[in-house]
């Protein structure tokens, strides 16, 4: 079921140290004017996960295929074609892909070696060319310059490629994954100072993006803000024990940002060829916090809204007395 509501190669290609990470010059640069109002798309799509060692590959080949489909899907709907997608996470392997006793090092991919229009995301790549928007989710990663460690990172694709990459910072993940609390001082002495939660400018406003219970913190959606993120992707699966909803609206109000969240719906299991059905719902808020599109429960397919980036700077007007820290204050009044 579907819902909508009315309402060049940029992928290092060699990692070096000024290529530390995707965005993090252009983030630093003055922002260009906000472009014209767009449309956003969140998927709430079912995810296979690998029944078996030996078919890894072509489970991730079908995930991958039915990324395109939907990308066309949506890209069908009535209106303007949406400038973004947010699938939900780890749409190539799914959160589960231990069940078949896959090690994290076998599904683990080097996002920032070689292009991606080399590997696995070549057909996502090509969508993102065809039709001229962006498209998140999220992946197993392994670093070349840090051996032996693997990360859940949140990543964005478009026409150019690679755009941002983002690992989890501390929300609970495979008990493989690392950490970049835990580890900062490594992480950021091979990628820069900015590295951690980095945004991005591209050509639909400042991008931030993170990964399931990162939006759970408020100070990463904060941070995000704090370097200018305009619109915080959040690709991610859910259960019934968060108050998902209500943490969405509050990041969209107190941070003044569009947070677009793409959630699973289903995770179809060797074992359950129907499916396991998740919780939560894949959501648009704006930055008054208002819920402008969203689809839920045992519904598929995805929702639309628009994305007007001029609503940023009008909510921060309106509330910013209330929301925008007093950093001089509570920065000296944290304790470590």
């Amino acid at each position: 079921m579907e819902r909508r509501t009315a309402l060049g190669t940029l992928s290092a290609a060699a990692l070096a140290a000024s290529q530390s990470i995707i965005g993090s010059a252009s983030a630093q640069e003055a922002t260009p004017p906000s472009p014209a109002p767009y449309r956003a798309a969140v998927m709430r799509v079912p995810v296979i996960v690998p029944p078996t060692l030996d078919t890894v590959d072509a489970t991730r080949t079908k995930n991958a295929e039915a990324m395109v489909a939907g990308i066309e899907k949506v890209m069908k709907g009535p209106g303007p074609k949406p400038r973004l997608v947010v699938f939900p996470v780890l749409q190539y392997t799914s959160a589960r892909r231990a069940v078949s006793g896959t090690p994290m090092s076998m599904v683990a991919v080097d996002l920032i070696s070689e292009p991606l229009d080399k590997g696995i995301f070549k057909p996502v790549i090509e969508a993102c060319r065809r039709h001229n928007c962006y498209v998140s989710t999220s992946t197993q990663e392994k670093v070349p310059q840090l051996p032996g460690r693997f990360f859940h990172t949140g990543f964005i694709m478009g026409p150019e490629g690679l755009v941002l990459r983002s690992p989890k910072s501390q929300a609970q993940s495979a008990p493989e994954v690392s950490y970049l609390r835990d580890m900062a001082d490594e992480y950021t002495k091979v990628f820069g100072p900015d590295s951690i939660l980095p945004v991005v400018q591209t050509p639909i406003g400042k991008l931030g993006c993170y990964v399931e219970g990162e939006a759970e913190v408020l100070e990463v959606s904060r941070l995000l803000a704090s370097k200018g993120a305009e619109v915080i992707v959040h690709t991610s699966m859910e259960g019934d024990d968060t108050p998902w909803q209500a943490l969405k609206q509050a990041i969209g109000y107190q941070c003044h940002v569009y947070l677009v969240t793409g959630t699973t719906s289903r995770i179809i299991l060797p074992k359950v060829p129907d499916g396991e059905w998740m919780g939560g719902s894949s959501t648009i808020v704006d930055p008054m916090g208002k819920v402008l599109a969203q689809i839920g429960g045992k519904d598929e397919g995805f929702a639309v809204a628009e994305i007007d980036l001029a609503a940023n700077a009008a909510a921060k007007k309106k509330h910013g007395r209330n929301t925008v820290p007093a950093w001089n204050l509570y920065t000296k009044l944290y304790k470590g």
